[in-house]
Parts: structure tokens; C-alpha cells; sequence
């Protein structure tokens, strides 16, 4: 079963519960009315475009699109519009592009980073806005056409190298959670949804190895089976241990209290330093999940070392991607590029064909032995005797 880490749904009854009696009163009658029909269609999945996804939004999906849509209509009423839907297209153009150059800033007074993440929100509302009218005979234009939904720059993360993990900040750390901080960094798996609803049973040992079967049903985007390369031994001792049994959640702590003390023992360590002038994030805002990206990373650099042994596609399937939009960052991330060695490739295609012929050379010989065939001189080649 999948664990609601960060309480979305207790959160998003409770903000129901409440704005059913009241309303939003953080917002104008008007814009609050139309605020609640959006998110409780939502809810079911009812007015949504033809484009989107069918069915009911997830309580994480309804928290953030409530809480965006708010912060929208705020600062719209500050500027006189106490009803979004009289929004034209100007004005939304004009919002979005003041969101990116820094002229609108957060309530910290800082830049917006995830302004696309806005954009495809209030893109949201208005086709919703759209269909609902429509099923009532109200065509409203689609003021949305040209809202830039792109990314303005790619994420900041935390890079560690495997040896900067393992012999620089795993010794900081207790016995239970070092095991914590290499199964992350070695399963790629997400944090703190997928590592906590992680069940003991979701492990088995296979031809020495341990795997991991993250189920569907806990993965964000889709489940997958892969072996653990670096902290196997390190995690049966820990369930032997701990004494856990199938049923049991593999691991059970507070990823909130967890963050703050590698973040705590990061500063320790490096100061504010920054960890890879490409990724852009300081050590001491490492997080669990900058274990996923440092892990990627490092697999990454060993599918160009070892293309034999850790294919892209497995790279994928490893860290539960629907695409290879993520592969493709961290390819870019090494410094590789798409320039194909002819000569390496050629080499292979030759040692792959010599191969073939030698097996085959083998094969007759030993028909040859078997009185099979025998060799003709003057054609130079073996015939049926």
C-alpha cells in the first residue's frame, strides 16, 4: 500500500470540509465560487479536456492545484479582478511574463523557479473553464494559446559522487541509517513516498544477488524489478537485525527529522560549498531524493564505461521513467555527446563477425571428424561425403 508520507489527504478533507461552510476566505465571493466548482470537478474528473487525462486528480494533484490557483487569484484581486474568469488574454499574458522575469516574486521575495508549473495550472483551469461553459451554450476563447509552459532553466540539485558518499558521509550516520543512505543512492528509488511504503516481502535473493520489486501500486509512474548493486549484504543484516518479517515496512522513520540531519552533517562537512557547478546545488541542501539524481548519475557513467553490462533502457527501468528525458539530462550532465566512435564500432561489428566465422569453422571441422563431409581441394571448401 502506498503511504501518504506528507498527509495530502487528511489536508485536502480538511480544506474541503471547511471551505464547503465558508468558502475560500482567503479569496472574493466570485473567484472562490468558481475555485471550489474547479477543484471538486477535479475531484472526479469531470469537465476535463479532451487532451488531459481521464478520472479523478490524486489528493497531492488537488492540493497543489488548489493552492496555485489561490496564490493566482490573489494577486489578480490586488490589481482590481475579483473574478478570474473575466481574465483576458493580455492580462494572462502579461502575469505569466512578469512571473519570469522576477517583476511578480513569491511571498519570500524571491524569483519564481517552477513558473511552467503555473502556467499548466491556470492552462487547466481555463479548458476546464472552457467545457463547462460550452455544456451550458457560452463559447469562451481559449486565452491560453500562448502561455509558455517550457522550463526556464534546468532543477539545482545536491551531486555526491559514491565515494564522496561513502567514505565522506556515511561515517557520520548510525548503522540503520547508512543503509538507509546507500539503498537510496543504489536503487534510485523515489524519497519518501516509494522508500516508505516499501514492504520487507518486495525483497528476494536471486542467484546471490538481492532485488527489489517496486509494485505499481507505490510508484509514481510505473513499477519495476532490478537487483542491488552496492548495498545488498548491508540491507539483509539490517532486516535480520531489526527482525522484521514480510509484511513489515522495509523503513520506518521521519524523512523530515532525516533531511534536516544530512543537511545538518552536509554543512559539517562542506560548509555551503557548492557540490557540482552543473548541478548547482549547495551540500547543505542535500536531501534524500539528491541521492536519487547523485545514484543516476553514477550509473550513467558506468553505462558509457560498460555498455555491455548497463544498457540505457535498464538505466530507465532502474529509475522508473516513462521516457529518457531524465537519461538524456544526466548524459548531457557528464559532458558526453551524441558522436558515435566509427572506429570502436566498426572494431566490434569486425570482432562479431570473425566470431561467427570461427564457430562456424569449428562446426564443419567437426563434421569433418565425423566423416560428414570432406574437404574438395580444387574448390577449397567442405562437401557432403
Amino acid at each position: 500500500m502506498k503511504l501518504d508520507v506528507h498527509g495530502h489527504e487528511q489536508r485536502y478533507k480538511r480544506w474541503k470540509e471547511y471551505v464547503l461552510k465558508d468558502g475560500e476566505d482567503r479569496l472574493s465571493k466570485k473567484n472562490s465560487d468558481t475555485l471550489l466548482a474547479f477543484i471538486f470537478d477535479m475531484e472526479v474528473g469531470a469537465n476535463v479536456s479532451r487532451k488531459a487525462k481521464k478520472g479523478g486528480r490524486s489528493f497531492p494533484r488537488l492540493n497543489n492545484i488548489r493552492q496555485r490557483m489561490i496564490q493566482m487569484m490573489r494577486v489578480f484581486e490586488k490589481n482590481g479582478l475579483n473574478d478570474l474568469t473575466k481574465l483576458t488574454e493580455k492580462q494572462a499574458m502579461d502575469y505569466f511574463n512578469a512571473l519570469r522575469t522576477g517583476e511578480i516574486k513569491t511571498a519570500r521575495g524571491e524569483v519564481y523557479k517552477s513558473v511552467q508549473d503555473y502556467a499548466k495550472v491556470f492552462k487547466s483551469f481555463w479548458h476546464w473553464w472552457m467545457k463547462s461553459q460550452r455544456k451550458k451554450g457560452t463559447a469562451i476563447i481559449d486565452i491560453t494559446e500562448d502561455i509558455d509552459t517550457s522550463k526556464d532553466m534546468k532543477p539545482s540539485f545536491v551531486y555526491m559522487t559514491k565515494n564522496q558518499l561513502y567514505n565522506q558521509y556515511l561515517p557520520y550516520f548510525e548503522e540503520d541509517e547508512q543503509v538507509i543512505l546507500s539503498f537510496v543512492f543504489d536503487s534510485l528509488i523515489r524519497s519518501p513516498t516509494e522508500l516508505l511504503s516499501l514492504e520487507v516481502g518486495d525483497l528476494f535473493e536471486k542467484e546471490g544477488d538481492l532485488w527489489v520489486n517496486v509494485p505499481d501500486e507505490i510508484s509514481k509512474v510505473k513499477g519495476r524489478l532490478f537487483n542491488l548493486m552496492y548495498c545488498g549484504e548491508d540491507v539483509k543484516k539490517y532486516i535480520e537485525r531489526k527482525g522484521l518479517k514480510p509484511k513489515d515496512k522495509l523503513f520506518d522513520f521521519s524523512p523530515e527529522y532525516f533531511n534536516r540531519k544530512m543537511k545538518k552533517v552536509a554543512k559539517q562537512i562542506w560548509g555551503d560549498s557548492v557540490s557540482h557547478p552543473k548541478a548547482g546545488g549547495k551540500f547543505s541542501e542535500i536531501t534524500l531524493y539528491s541521492l536519487r539524481h547523485s545514484g543516476s548519475i553514477h550509473l550513467r557513467m558506468l553505462a558509457q564505461e560498460h555498455p555491455e553490462a548497463l544498457s540505457l533502457d535498464t538505466l530507465r527501468e532502474r529509475g522508473g521513467w516513462k521516457d529518457f528525458k531524465m537519461v538524456n539530462y544526466y548524459t548531457e550532465f557528464i559532458g558526453l555527446s551524441g558522436k558515435i566512435e566509427k572506429g570502436k564500432l566498426l572494431l566490434k561489428e569486425d570482432k562479431t563477425r570473425l566470431e561467427k566465422e570461427v564457430e562456424e569453422l569449428k562446426e564443419m571441422f567437426a563434421r569433418f571428424q565425423r566423416g560428414e563431409v570432406v574437404y574438395d581441394t580444387e574448390k577449397e571448401e567442405y562437401i557432403k561425403n
